[in-house]
């Protein structure tokens, strides 16, 4: 699937030399990703909490927060919308989110898949139409509305009937988003995902159910060491490269909560999986998960602990979303990733960098990076960095291609200014003429630069 994304983005580097149509794809996900109306990055968790139970925490102070942390559209509590009063708990969930200019993902039971065993066959029940319905009547005129919950990991049994939900919803509301999640990939998952390739799989999904977005999870980048990276990265290409076919944007969710093999995140390591999801191509990312609400195994240490409490979690993800906003705004909404290269080992099938039109050289060599190019509706272009290196800072520079180039950063402000990035560590040019710009990297921080010269366009 890789040379799909190279005449991707030979035809971006073209398109902008000759100020030429940017592709229709890139401008597709573009559209979609700004019809969600969210203006800001999309960030949402999985909440897995409900009403009856939770309810007398789910009060204004409890959203107030989650739009603190920088969340811009989460999942709401499951209710029963046979009760009137956890029906009006849930209009009130849903205006809260709209005075903090967040969407909401709605848990309505009405709208979750469903089956039904017909002679072996899974079928989607008769009702299922008109209960979608019932909760638009309820919900679908209020602005802060996302979408409804579908489901999350269909198999092969449930994958058709998985599939005819999402339809229906899409049928039904027409400008909602429905969310739902899909399986990640390794080796051997073809035959519970009912597909022989991954990229068949994702296609399919796409082409029949025409969805707004498509998601999975992915946690074993937690395991010990980089033993998990190339699943990691896999998916996050193999998702990505869906995306680019299907003209949809694609969202990652990653894990904030340790369990079972997977070891409890620090701050470097959300950090870490918030920036090389966005620097993979991803419109969204999604946390696992936000509420913890009881003991259960031996999972610890989500943002919210079981006696309601923040822990460490919280705060570290607030800290890095809220900055990712306050440099970025609606940025990452506005682009789209046309290459992604690794320094100097590729992982998960990846691209080892190699000099092109924008970028020259990364020095050291040896230098842990991700470094991501991205191209907008216009034809401008976009680097990313990322220090791939969960534990260490990296020093590393990079010299741009063109002796006369310009090249743009975002301030504290949220301000486009032309220079070095925050993350710099100062730049100069050389007997050429050619700008390097040095950065000290923490693990997981980054740097994006708008890049502008006579190849590019300005």
């Amino acid at each position: 699937m890789r040379p799909l994304i190279f005449l991707v983005t030979v035809c971006c580097v073209a398109c902008a030399a000759i100020a030429a149509e940017v592709p229709a794809n890139v401008k597709a996900i573009i559209n979609k990703t700004a019809s969600f109306g969210l203006g800001k990055y999309p960030i949402s968790f999985w909440s897995y909490t409900n009403l009856t139970e939770h309810g007398k925490h789910m009060n204004e102070a409890e959203v107030e927060e989650w739009a603190d942390a920088g969340f811009t559209v989460p999942q709401s509590p499951s209710f029963d919308p046979k009760n009137p009063e956890q029906v009006a708990q849930t209009r009130k969930i849903l205006n809260w989110c709209q005075a903090r200019g967040m969407k909401l993902i709605l848990s309505d039971p009405r709208c979750g898949a469903r089956w039904l065993d017909n002679a072996g066959k899974l079928v989607v029940p008769g009702d299922y139409t008109n209960s979608v319905r019932a909760a638009v009547a309820q919900f679908g005129d209020h602005p802060a509305l996302f979408g409804f919950l579908v489901g999350d990991e269909p198999d092969a049994a449930m994958k058709e009937a998985f599939i005819q939900c999402y339809r229906i919803q899409k049928e039904v509301a027409p400008k909602l988003h429905p969310y739902a999640n899909l399986l990640p990939y390794f080796p051997g998952i073809e035959s519970r995902a009912g597909t022989d390739t991954w990229p068949n799989y994702l296609d399919e999904f796409s082409k029949k159910s025409n969805p707004d977005l498509i998601s999975y999870d992915c946690y074993v980048q937690m395991w010990s060491g980089q033993s998990g990276w190339n699943s990691y990265f896999e998916n996050l290409r193999l998702y990505r490269e869906a995306a680019l076919r299907n003209g949809i944007p694609f969202w990652n969710t990653a894990l904030s909560v340790g369990h079972y093999s997977y070891r409890c995140p620090s701050y470097d390591d959300l950090r870490w999986q918030f920036n090389t999801t966005v620097a993979s191509g991803a419109h969204g990312v999604v946390w696992f998960f936000y509420y913890q609400r009881q003991p259960e195994c031996n999972y610890r240490f989500a943002p919210i602990d079981e006696h309601w409490n923040h822990t460490h979690t919280y705060d570290d993800l607030r800290r890095i979303q809220k900055s990712f906003h306050r440099f970025y705004g609606d940025l990452f909404t506005r682009i789209v990733c046309t290459k992604v290269m690794f320094n100097p080992t590729p992982f998960g099938g990846g691209e080892k960098f190699s000099p092109d039109d924008l970028i020259s050289r990364i020095a050291p060599d040896t230098a842990p990076v991700l470094l991501s190019e991205f191209v907008d509706a216009k034809g401008g272009r976009y680097v990313m960095l990322v220090n791939l290196s969960m534990t260490d800072s990296t020093r590393v520079a990079l010299t741009f291609t063109s002796d006369k180039v310009r090249f743009f950063s975002w301030s504290w402000q949220g301000q486009e200014r032309e220079g070095p990035a925050y993350s710099s560590n100062g730049c100069n040019r050389d007997d050429h003429g050619l700008t390097t710009v040095d950065h000290y990297l923490a693990p997981g921080q980054e740097a994006v630069y708008r890049v502008a010269s006579p190849a590019t366009g300005p």
